[in-house]
């Protein structure tokens, strides 16, 4: 925990270091949230198919989400999407002749009902 989920284009297979971002992120976003670095997991998903407004062909995206743990302060959830939007378009770059999208969404997970287990 956190968690941090990243949906993009299958265009963007090539153009997106998804090894470098998650690297950064797990060194740089802990300290908005005080959370550890070893705290942070991100899994990565291609998204083969999609549609955006209307008739948008040219347009490819990257849709981040990052679920932490309930008790933070609003401005330090504010400053956490901001921190991972920069650290991303950094690390993935548009396909020629296409646009690009990179959206963050930073989220609380009730801390009474998060569970997990490790061994």
């Amino acid at each position: 925990m956190p968690f941090v989920t990243v949906e993009y284009s299958e265009r963007l297979a090539a153009t997106f270091d998804r090894r470098a971002f998650a690297r950064e992120v797990h060194e740089v976003a802990p300290a908005p949230i005080n959370a550890s670095t070893e705290a942070f997991k991100t899994r990565f998903r291609r998204i083969e198919e999609s549609y955006f407004g209307a008739d948008e062909d040219d347009l490819d995206a990257v849709f981040i989400q990052v679920a932490i743990l309930s008790g933070r302060t609003p401005e330090a959830v504010e400053k956490l999407a901001g921190t991972v939007l920069e650290i991303a378009r950094k690390h993935v770059s548009g396909v020629e002749g296409r646009r690009l999208h990179i959206m963050v969404e930073a989220r609380e997970m009730e801390r009474d009902f998060y569970r997990a287990h490790k061994e």
